[in-house]
C-alpha cells in the first residue's frame, strides 16, 4: 500500500462563499457590512408632484475565501520529483548539469510550480511528511 509523502495546496483563481456553519462559529469575521443609498420615487397627491427620496439600505453579505485544490502524493511521486534524473521539459530550460546541481528542495519546487501553472493556480504551498 502506498503512503502519503507530500501534500500540495494550490490556490486557484476565484473564490467560494463561506458556509453558514463556518459563519455560525464566528459571525463577526464572516460577514461584510454593506451600505447603499436607494433612490425611491414618491408622489405627493396634494401638490401633484413626484420627487425622489434617498432611503438608506444596510445589509450583510458572507465573505468569500480563495478556492483551493489539495493534492496528496505518494512516496513514488516524491522520489521521482526529487531524483537526479533530469525531466525532459527541464533540458531546454537549463540542461542536465544544472538540474543535477539543484538541491532536492529546489527540484521538488520546480515540479510543483509546473503543476501549479498547469492547473491555472496562482500560488502553492506544500508539506513533506516524514516516514
Amino acid at each position: 500500500m502506498s503512503t502519503i509523502k507530500l501534500s500540495v495546496t494550490i490556490v486557484l483563481p476565484g473564490s467560494t462563499m463561506m458556509t453558514s456553519q463556518e459563519c455560525e462559529e464566528n459571525p463577526k469575521e464572516c460577514y461584510d457590512d454593506n451600505f447603499m443609498l436607494l433612490s425611491v420615487k414618491k408622489y405627493n397627491n396634494k401638490e401633484k408632484k413626484s420627487f425622489f427620496k434617498n432611503v438608506p439600505l444596510r445589509f450583510k453579505t458572507r465573505k468569500c475565501i480563495k478556492a483551493q485544490q489539495v493534492i496528496k502524493m505518494t512516496d513514488e511521486a516524491y522520489e521521482y520529483m526529487t531524483s537526479i534524473a533530469c525531466p525532459e521539459w527541464f533540458i531546454t530550460f537549463g540542461g542536465v548539469a544544472k538540474w543535477r546541481k539543484l538541491s532536492k528542495k529546489d527540484r521538488l519546487e520546480f515540479h510543483l510550480d509546473r503543476l501549479c501553472k498547469s492547473m491555472g493556480g496562482e500560488s502553492f504551498s506544500y508539506a513533506v511528511f516524514g516516514d
